[in-house]
């Protein structure tokens, strides 16, 4: 087992074999399980942070499919995320019940090839779900932005997303040759065995935190630019400060991942990368589902998101420019337009299509 807990990260080595660690052979009188661990908080989180990423995805589906009746492609890309998200939490919580969370020496010795099994699961589930989350986001950037820089910075980076999570996804279904050294000690210290570097690993740690700042970067000179109520910007700012929540997180998730290589005791000290791995996931799928909400927070708090003082009915001002005002589009001479209204969704017609219409 070359990472059973090292949750996501790179595989852990450990300079002597792991029957002189005392593996599975805790302080005497001390026997596996009796002191509280962790284990039942990894479940715990990993549980809460799966059902409220679940919740969101939900609304995201009521939203789009009842309220605006309309579905593409980011929409199922996120139901992807979150199924991966949900799969990842479960194998950590199932690595909790064989021991994730205890101390190294209070664990079966037997306890430790399934963890590793289930380790690298995680690993590659964790993987995917931010793969789907970002291509869900950026597919959404295309949709709704129509500045030509903005569209071409996010096409740009939905092929850098594509290509390195490609590589990502590879070096997990390749991180040791064959594979099972992964998860046996024995056939990784027998030196029949190849695994990648941590450097490899880390690689793409990096990767994941640099790409998700560019992804919440890439709307912000168009944010900062546009003119509309002062509530409605409020509300892009915390829209868009849950993003960079997502990036805190992801470099917090980081260093915990870097203190966690550094002990022998991992199957202990690499709960918190644990936590932050089900925290990241899902809290990107929530964000990728709150850039969606504005027709359902339309709907049942009408008067946060509606329009402000001077302002017109958004029908009467299509009708008035002829043509749909959306982030990018220059804006019409008569009353002022809710440019925000663009960022999330507007309704044409009896079938409610989202529709981004570039200026003339």
């Amino acid at each position: 087992m070359a990472d059973s807990d090292n949750a996501t990260g790179p595989p852990l080595r450990l300079p002597v074999q792991p029957s002189l660690l005392g593996y599975g052979s805790g302080p005497i009188g001390v026997p596996w399980g009796t002191d509280r661990g962790y284990s039942v908080d990894i479940m715990v989180s990993a549980v809460v942070t799966a059902f409220i990423g679940t919740v969101f995805v939900f609304l995201r589906f009521y939203t789009r499919r009842v309220i605006i009746s309309v579905l593409n492609w980011e929409d199922w890309l996120i139901v992807g995320a979150q199924i991966f998200s949900v799969a990842m939490c479960a194998a950590f919580a199932t690595e909790a019940w064989l021991g994730h969370g205890q101390h190294v020496y209070h664990i079966p010795l037997e306890n430790f090839m399934p963890m590793g099994k289930v380790g690298w699961v995680a690993i590659l589930l964790y993987e995917l779900s931010l793969w789907c989350s970002q291509v869900s986001i950026l597919l959404l950037f295309l949709r709704i932005w129509t500045f030509p820089r903005v569209n071409r910075a996010a096409y740009y980076l939905l092929l850098l997303v594509m290509a390195y999570n490609i590589f990502v996804v590879i070096t997990v279904l390749t991180a040791c040759v064959p594979l099972r050294a992964f998860w046996d000690f024995e056939l990784q210290f027998s030196g029949r065995a190849y695994c990648h570097s941590k450097r490899i690993w880390w690689a793409n740690t990096y990767l994941h935190v640099v790409t998700d700042f560019m992804i919440y970067m890439i709307p912000m000179p168009v944010i900062l630019r546009a003119r509309f109520p002062k509530r409605q910007k409020i509300l892009l700012f915390v829209l868009f400060a849950f993003g960079f929540f997502v990036c805190l997180v992801s470099i917090i998730r980081t260093w915990m991942l870097a203190i966690s290589t550094e002990t022998m005791d991992f199957t202990f000290d690499n709960v918190a990368v644990a936590f932050w791995s089900c925290v990241e996931t899902n809290a990107t799928v929530c964000v990728a589902c709150i850039m969606t909400f504005k027709p359902l927070l339309t709907r049942w708090f009408p008067n946060l998101v509606e329009k402000g003082p001077g302002q017109g009915n958004l029908s009467l001002e299509v009708a008035r420019s002829g043509r749909v005002l959306t982030i990018g589009s220059r804006p019409v001479r008569s009353p002022p337009v809710d440019l925000e209204r663009s960022i999330i969704s507007v309704s044409r017609g009896a079938g409610h299509e989202i529709v981004d219409i570039k200026a003339d």
